[in-house]
């Protein structure tokens, strides 16, 4: 049977228009949950008041591509703001990580490493002048190579006698810190941090049943018993991505069992199949808004 008419004939089996758990970023389904409120509030407060370097770190699957997409949308309609959105920044030298953000900015780079940090700081210049405040948003940032974090420390001290030309947001990993052992002098100039901890219970269930409404669904007694929710966050801790990715191998199982609920029965089998060729957390790769 053709893999879209499968897909049809699982959505109307759970009185669905669309699949709920998508794994890829998607403003619809995106859960206000009160962590996810907290990390993008500090955010939006570092560079309102311009605080010149913000981190926000979590575990793989949190959410952090979610808020970095979110940021991206706020930033570029605020007409306070310049922004230049980097979804990743692994390059290795120096030149190339400045030439990055340049295009990020929409400067047109040259040749030279020296130069484009003179282009970059007349933009900044430029957009203080006109009463802009530029933000580097940077995902992924646990990739940045150790030379390019002497980057972000030098555009960090672009200033006037009153304000930073700059704020540089970063999200990253928890293991991101370890870069910074030997940046003692960076790590200390951060002057906003969160973390995005994984999701309570209650807000586990609250992203649930946001989902399952959003694609068409009704309460979500009606496709999960509360038991069956218990299971399923024991095993994911919360990970919104894990709960994602099991939720909807839970539907698929009840799909072909022809079985209109997911109870425990229901996450144990499934559980037992994807232990065969998965292990939790589960690691899929991320996509930002935009991207193919």
């Amino acid at each position: 049977m053709d893999s879209r008419r499968i897909t049809t004939i699982y959505e109307e089996f759970f009185g669905l228009k669309e699949m709920p758990f998508g794994t890829q970023p998607n403003p619809r389904f995106a859960f206000p949950s009160a962590e996810h409120q907290i990390a993008v509030a500090k955010m939006r407060y570092a560079a309102d008041q311009k605080r010149g370097l913000a981190l926000l770190m979590g575990k793989v699957g949190t959410g952090k591509t979610t808020i970095a997409n979110q940021l991206q949308r706020t930033w570029g309609a605020d007409d306070t703001k310049a922004l230049a959105f980097l979804p990743s920044a692994s390059v290795r030298t120096r030149s190339q990580f400045l030439r990055l953000v340049s295009e990020g900015f929409g400067i047109t780079p040259v040749r030279t490493e020296g130069d484009n940090r003179k282009l970059i700081e007349r933009f900044l210049l430029e957009q203080y002048q006109s009463g802009k405040h530029p933000v580097l948003l940077i995902d992924e940032t646990q990739n940045l190579h150790a030379d390019n974090i002497d980057v972000l420390s030098d555009l960090s001290n672009f200033q006037t006698a009153e304000d930073k030309l700059i704020t540089i947001v970063m999200l990253a990993q928890d293991n991101f810190p370890n870069k910074l052992n030997r940046k003692e002098a960076f790590r200390s100039r951060i002057a906003v941090i969160s973390n995005l901890d994984p999701l309570s219970f209650e807000d586990m269930c609250g992203m649930i049943a946001h989902r399952i409404t959003t694609a068409g669904g009704e309460d979500v007694a009606k496709l999960f018993t509360e038991k069956a929710l218990i299971e399923i966050y024991n095993t994911t801790q919360g990970i919104p991505r894990d709960v994602c990715v099991l939720c909807d191998a839970a539907l698929v199982n009840a799909f072909v069992r022809a079985e209109k609920t997911i109870t425990p029965k229901v996450v144990a089998q499934t559980l037992s199949e994807m232990r065969v060729g998965k292990a939790w957390p589960v690691k899929l790769a991320e996509k930002h808004e935009g991207t193919k």
